[in-house]
């Protein structure tokens, strides 16, 4: 029969696992739901760029190919693509009078694959999308698969503005392997959580320590989780986009009904004006949009600092997150990004400005470090109490062998004993060191400072330190130093006479790759891939794999590419818009 206490254990344990997986959802479910809402408005600032009407001049047939504005259009197609790094297809879909969906324009070049004539038919065409031909509603839908992959599929009905008849659906497909890539790593943070709270509790149970103590602790934990969850259905909420547009001379061409509302600004007052600011602050002062027009990157950094950055999505675009004390009763969070718009020759002729409330999030955002900086107190106090046990058992293992003298075979366990609580005693180090990765926001870091830090850290002796990375900054989790302590503790460690360490950079296809390179022994062949693999490896086996992981949250990849016996050298490929120079005119040539 199960004991009173084994059964605790199993209920405990399974409210743990509910709440951590409860919670594991939840956070894959937001994530979701915040790239849906981006993608989004990335569609539409997409398809205000463009003159969407003039596929009433098309025929959805190759007559169009000779079609001046079909060409036209296609070109601007391509170019929205090429400045959008994650978007794989942008296009135009028509509806026949019998239902049939067909391709009226895309961004491909004719002759390469994915690309579709003017008038091909789209059989796999999803209920979803066709609802849009019906309804005119605008929405985010996937995962849909066809014949050319799995995408997430951002769609935007084009209407006639005099008849509101619709005459087409502008989309742009972003990869769904990606977007899936992205969803699961932010359920990673509550995962490894509940991982490690499982692991504390059954530690704590094996070794019989104070069972009163650790219920309460966990139930504290609980609640922890479910205040958690409370706080961040705020979330779930969507926020209103607010949107204006000014001219090169910085006068107001636009003003949005969402701003109007938000404001108390009506368009009428504010068209043909340089006031934007009124909107936003109690005195003149110049905002994004107007730095990034006058591209006056050094105003841009005194008003607003780090907080604003090159955005990822958009070339030439700058976004940031900031609070505005003056506006409302307690006043309010705006995420901000601010793109230049462009006529068909290129030429900057304006800027757009786009503003999303996301106070709720950041509240719900402040919320969760809350609670998972209680989870790691609870953590780091287990974890104490373990270790004090472990150095017990450490201690009983030395007096056993003693105790046994010369006997072969029970020194033999004796010394599996040791070798064991050991291992775990590793183990539970380590999570120490890594407790709080992905928990933390991505953040710009200055890789120069991280390398020198580390030499300081691990006291380098007669080893020489180049490094020429010229103030490259890049956007990374704030472990990001744990991975360049791995690299020079493997040099130091497993180097065998390594005298020097060198790090350099340039930038391939506008991607920036950062060398780490010694002089040591180097990585076998059969090796290079798999010191990346979980538990490969020495000591704790999960350096270089967490290395990975942690370079992988912001999309930067990491590799081994030395020739055996004469270095390492290793190589971290950062994709464009998450690097960056210390001089903000340096990140965009």
């Amino acid at each position: 029969m199960i004991s009173r206490i084994d059964l605790r254990v199993i209920i405990i344990l399974a409210v743990i696992i509910g709440i951590g997986g409860c919670t594991t959802l939840f956070f894959m479910h937001y994530k979701d739901s915040q790239l849906r809402e981006k993608i989004l408005t990335e569609t539409r600032l997409a398809a205000s760029g463009i003159d969407l009407e003039n596929i009433r001049h098309f025929n959805g047939s190759d007559t169009d190919l000779t079609n001046p504005a079909y060409t036209s259009m296609k070109e601007k197609l391509a170019d929205m693509k090429a400045a959008e790094p994650l978007s794989r297809f942008v296009y135009i879909m028509g509806q026949r009078d019998d239902g049939g969906v067909f391709f009226y324009v895309d961004s491909e070049t004719p002759g390469t694959e994915g690309y579709s004539p003017p008038g091909q038919d789209y059989p796999e065409v999803t209920d979803p999308v066709r609802e849009i031909f019906t309804s005119g509603k605008e929405g985010i839908v996937g995962p849909t698969t066809d014949r050319w992959g799995t995408w997430i599929n951002g769609l935007l009905p084009v209407k006639d503005p005099k008849t509101g008849e619709i005459l087409g659906v502008f989309g742009i497909d972003i990869d769904a392997g990606n977007w899936t890539l992205q969803v699961i790593y932010a359920g990673l943070p509550p995962l490894v959580g509940t991982f490690l709270i499982i692991v504390i509790f059954l530690s704590f149970i094996t070794i019989n320590r104070r069972k009163d103590e650790e219920h309460e602790k966990l139930a504290i934990s609980e609640q922890a989780y479910r205040e958690s969850e409370a706080r961040l259905s705020a979330i779930l909420q969507s926020s209103p986009a607010f949107q204006f547009v000014i001219d090169q001379n910085h006068t107001v061409i636009s003003w949005n009904r969402a701003l109007e509302k938000f404001s108390g600004i009506p368009a009428s007052e504010m068209i043909g004006t340089k006031n934007h600011w009124k909107a936003f602050f109690p005195t003149e002062r110049p905002l994004v949009v107007d730095i990034l027009l006058d591209r006056n990157y050094d105003i841009l950094n005194e008003l607003y600092g780090d907080s604003c950055h090159p955005s990822d999505l958009i070339d030439g675009a700058y976004e940031m997150t900031r609070f505005y004390p003056e506006m409302k009763e307690n006043g309010i969070w705006l995420y901000i990004l601010a793109a230049p718009y462009k006529n068909d020759q290129g030429e900057i002729i304006g800027a757009v400005e786009t503003l999303i409330d996301v106070t709720e999030r950041h509240r719900a955002e402040e919320a969760v470090k809350e609670a998972v900086k209680k989870l790691n107190l609870l953590s780091s106090i287990t974890r104490h109490d373990i270790l004090n046990k472990i150095t017990m058992l450490q201690g009983l293992m030395m007096l056993i062998a003693e105790a046994v003298g010369h006997d072969s075979e029970a020194t033999e366990y004796v010394n599996m004993g040791k070798g064991a609580i050991t291992a775990i005693k590793k183990q539970i180090e380590f999570t120490r060191t890594y407790q709080d990765i992905g928990l933390n926001k991505p953040e710009w870091n200055e890789i120069s400072d991280i390398i020198l830090n580390v030499s300081k850290e691990l006291i380098i002796k007669d080893i020489s330190l180049s490094i020429s990375l010229d103030g490259i900054q890049v956007y990374a989790d704030p472990l990001i130093r744990k991975v360049f302590y791995n690299l020079m503790d493997n040099s130091i460690r497993h180097g065998e006479g390594i005298t020097r360490i060198c790090c350099t950079y340039d930038i391939q296809d506008d991607t920036l790759v950062i060398r780490y390179a010694d002089d040591g022994m180097g990585v076998s062949p059969d090796e290079k891939t798999l010191i990346f693999e979980k538990g490969y490896g020495k000591n704790s086996g999960l350096g270089m794999f967490l290395a990975r992981e942690i370079l992988s949250i912001t999309h930067i990849t990491i590799r081994e590419t030395g020739e055996y016996q004469k270095g390492a050298l290793f190589e971290i490929l950062v994709p464009k818009g998450m690097y960056r120079f210390s001089h903000p005119e340096q990140s965009l040539s």
